[in-house]
Order: structure tokens, then C-alpha cells, then sequence
């Protein structure tokens, strides 16, 4: 029980690192896209990334609406950021599950 606690947290930390990294890399190059080619767009999702707007807009890949095939190369990586980001908090929830919340 422990060895799949402290996997289930080792697993979920790398999980949040590496989906926060892409997340981070791939905001910046989307933002400046949005900024050139859909203001409005950007203006609704607002500068800050970790709005919750902005966030949710990676999940639920609302940047296809927009019909912008680069956009969809460039934030697919961000997609998958995000949602590392999710698996991540989820499983060291599960791992704090395993070893009780006391």
C-alpha cells in the first residue's frame, strides 16, 4: 500500500511539473497569436493565464471554434498541459486518499 502511495504522488507531481511547463510555454505563444489574429477573443479570455476563463478554455478546447489551423497546432500542446495539470492534482489527491487524511 505504501509503494503505490508514494508512486501515486511521485506519478502526480511529475504529472502537474511537466503539464505546468507546457502549459506555461504554450500560453505564451497562444496569447500572442490571439493578440494578432482573434482580439477578441483574448480580450474575453483577459491577459492573466491561470484565470479560471482561460484555463477552462484549454480543457475544453474551445480554441477549435475559432477555425485557426495554426491556433489548433500550437494550443493542442497547451490541451494537453492542462489536462496533465488535472491527472496530476488527482493523483496525489488519490495518494493523500490511500494514507488517510489524518
Amino acid at each position: 500500500m505504501l509503494a503505490t502511495r508514494e508512486f501515486l504522488l511521485v506519478m502526480g507531481l511529475g504529472f502537474i511539473v511537466a503539464g505546468l511547463t507546457t502549459y506555461l510555454m504554450t500560453w505564451v505563444l497562444v496569447s500572442v497569436h490571439l493578440r494578432d489574429r482573434h482580439p477578441d477573443e483574448r480580450a474575453r479570455l483577459g491577459a492573466f493565464m491561470f484565470t479560471p476563463r482561460a484555463f477552462g478554455w484549454y480543457l475544453a478546447r474551445c480554441y477549435r471554434r475559432l477555425g485557426d489551423r495554426m491556433l489548433d497546432g500550437v494550443a493542442r500542446m497547451g490541451f494537453a498541459g492542462a489536462w496533465g495539470i488535472v491527472f496530476g492534482i488527482i493523483a496525489t489527491f488519490a495518494s493523500k486518499a490511500l494514507g488517510g487524511f489524518a
